[in-house]
Formats: structure tokens, C-alpha cells, sequence
């Protein structure tokens, strides 16, 4: 790590270069005497830490600190003085070290160590702010987003170019044949203008994501098209499920886990639109969000916490209005709670629910409303 040293003190300067050439890693870039840091400038910037008293003839080492600071903001401040009541103020301006001196090796060597440390982290940092990662988010609606910025909405030249990369995007990483493609998106035309439709298609989605390309891109493979996506970019659903399949038992300490787990599903998947291939995926998720989501409220339910188990299994039937499971607890739940009218009314919505899918009620459920009704003033 590259250093600078300010003390108007020469022997107090050079007894501190002579302690620092004894550690490890550690180059000085210059030892000044004055607080002329206008000569100085490309010391300063090329300086990962400064050590400096704190007693300066012409600008005290508090200030010529913040004059540092101007110039390099990253820049680590160690203050060496023989007064430590300069210590608080030393600190408020955020010193990574304070030394007393004489400075001793041994108490030196740790300064440097916890410097190394502070470099390090300053590294990560630098890392992270330099890195970009992109979310798409096909929970709910579909939207592109950079590391924690605003999301995106992408425009597209016309419904054909959206409409094939979201079926790129539902099939990433796999083959589609141009055959597929015709077949499914340009079967009302001529052969021939179907071809040149596709291929106007793709320059336009190559086009709208431009400012992507180095998250995603889309190959000519074989005789198809296949959609990558690179190493830095996800999709919100895959990692909503791999946290699902990686989560914990529910127990006590785990169910807030559980909890937000279900908060965090935007779905259904990619909401505004009514695609047949669509289907199938939506509906597994949400049978994926309902199963876990039964899940919670019957143990919310086995430890007698009646009302959050309510809250899931209403939660339940938002997604999945016909789901027998829901609607029975829920009237279990309101028997015991003594709210008749909800037992009531749970009851005619499964029915409704039911015979709008054309499907019958269980029988167990009918027969544990009817016995509910003999037993109750309802």
C-alpha cells in the first residue's frame, strides 16, 4: 500500500518512515515537513492512507485532514501525535487509527494490519459498485432490473418482437427452431413472408436490447434460435424457487423465513399475458406458492395460532378460489371462533367455486357443514 507522512517535526518524520520500512507492504510516497498539499497533488491521489500529526505549524492535522479528504475521499487517515486529547476529534473525522507517539513497532504493525483489512474492504466495495447484475421479473409483471435501480419496462418496435423473446426468455438456454417459431407465431402467412418476418422480428429484439447485450443475447444455433443469459443476469421465478426448495423445516424459529418466503412471489407469471404455452408454467407455480402456503397455515393452525392461520388460508384462495382444503379449515376455524355467517359463506363459495369448474363437492365437507348446522343456532 502506497502512504504519505506529514509531521513539521524532522527526527518525529524520519523516526516514523524508519518504524514503516520495517513492515511488510508498505511503500512511502513522500514525507513532508509543510501543508503546501498543492505540490503534492499526485501524491495524494496515488496514496491509499495518510499518517500525519496532528499539531501542524500552519494548518493543524484536523484540518489539513479534511483538505486531504477533498482531493482523495478513499483515503485512510491515521493521526500520530504526543497529545491524546486530540483523540474524539481525530475519530469524528472518521481516523482509522490513532498513534501516540513515540510510535512502537508492535503498535504499528497492528495500525498497518487493520489498514490491510480496511484496503480490503475498500476493494469489495469498489468491486460491487463496478459489477452490474440484472433481474428480470417475470412474477407479476415483466420488467428488467439493474443491481437495486429502478425497473425497466422495455420497448419494443412492435407485439411480435415482445412476444417472441418472452417465449425465448420461457424456454432460456434451450434450442427453438425457426419451425417452431413460424408455427406458432407467423402461421397466418405465406411461407415465404413468414421467414422474413422472423427474421425481422429477431433484428428488432436484438435491437430493444441493446443496452443488455452484456447480460443476454440471443444465438443462431443449428437451425433455430437460442436465448442466453449470461452468468450475471437471473430470472426472478427460478430464484423465488430455488429458495423454496432450499428452505428450512417450518418450526418457530423458522417461520418468519416462511413468511416472506410466500410475501415474495409477485405472480402469477407474466400476469398480462394470455399465451396457451403460458399455462401450464403459471399453474405449477402457483400450485408450488398454494402447497406451501397450506402448509404454513396449518402449522400456524396444529400450534393454535387461528388467527395467522386464517390469514394463509385466505391467502390460499386469492390464488386458487376452488381449493376444498382452504375453505374447509377456514370454516373449522370460524365454527370455533363462534362466527357463524363466515362458516355460511365459505361454505356457498366453495359450492359456487366448484360448479363453475364443474367439478363436485367432498363429501366430507358436506357432511361436516350439515352437522355443523344441526349443532349450531346458524
Amino acid at each position: 500500500m502506497n502512504v504519505i507522512l506529514f509531521d513539521d517535526e524532522e527526527p518525529a518524520l524520519n523516526f516514523l518512515e524508519h518504524q514503516l520500512k520495517l513492515v511488510k507492504n508498505v511503500t512511502i510516497l513522500g514525507k513532508y515537513t509543510h501543508t503546501n498539499i498543492t505540490a503534492i497533488l499526485d501524491q495524494i491521489r496515488r496514496s491509499d492512507c495518510v499518517f500525519l500529526d496532528v499539531k501542524m505549524p500552519e494548518l493543524n492535522g484536523i484540518e489539513l485532514a479534511e483538505k486531504l479528504l477533498e482531493i482523495n475521499p478513499q483515503l485512510a487517515i491515521i493521526f500520530v501525535t504526543a497529545y491524546d486529547r486530540y483523540a474524539i476529534q481525530a475519530f469524528e473525522l472518521n481516523a482509522l487509527d490513532y498513534l501516540l507517539k513515540p510510535v512502537y513497532l508492535d503498535r504499528l504493525k497492528k495500525t498497518v494490519e487493520r489498514l490491510d483489512l480496511y484496503m480490503q474492504y475498500k476493494t469489495t466495495i469498489k468491486t460491487l459498485k463496478g459489477s452490474h447484475s440484472l433481474t428480470i421479473q417475470v412474477l407479476g409483471a415483466f420488467t428488467f432490473q439493474m443491481n437495486e435501480s429502478d425497473k425497466q419496462i422495455i420497448s419494443w418496435r412492435t407485439t411480435n418482437a415482445q412476444n417472441l423473446f418472452i417465449y425465448f426468455l420461457h424456454h432460456h438456454d434451450k434450442v427453438i427452431t425457426k419451425d417452431e417459431i413460424i408455427e406458432l407465431f407467423f402461421s397466418n402467412t405465406n411461407i415465404e413472408k413468414a421467414y422474413s418476418l422472423l427474421y425481422v422480428t429477431i433484428y428488432q429484439i436484438r435491437q430493444a436490447l441493446l443496452d443488455f447485450s452484456s447480460f443476454l443475447s440471443i444465438h443462431n444455433v443449428q437451425s433455430g434460435y437460442m436465448l442466453k443469459l449470461h452468468s450475471n443476469t437471473c430470472i426472478d421465478k427460478e430464484i423465488w424457487e430455488k429458495k423454496l426448495h432450499t428452505a428450512p423445516a417450518i418450526n418457530l424459529e423458522t417461520v418468519e423465513i416462511h413468511d416472506h418466503l410466500l410475501h415474495s412471489y409477485h405472480g402469477p407469471y407474466l400476469k398480462n399475458y394470455d399465451f396457451v404455452w403460458l399455462e401450464s408454467e403459471r399453474y405449477r407455480l402457483e400450485k408450488l406458492w398454494v402447497n406451501h402456503a397450506l402448509k404454513l397455515a396449518h402449522y400456524y393452525l396444529d400450534h393454535h395460532y387461528l388467527e395467522k392461520a386464517a390469514l394463509w388460508f385466505n391467502q390460499t384462495l386469492e390464488v386458487m378460489p376452488e381449493n376444498e382444503n382452504a375453505h374447509y379449515e377456514l370454516m373449522r376455524i370460524y365454527a370455533e371462533e363462534g362466527f357463524g355467517v363466515l362458516v355460511t359463506s365459505h361454505y356457498q363459495q366453495l359450492i359456487h367455486n366448484l360448479e363453475e369448474l364443474n367439478l363436485p363437492l367432498s363429501r366430507e365437507i358436506d357432511k361436516w357443514y350439515h352437522d355443523w348446522k344441526l349443532s349450531s343456532k346458524y
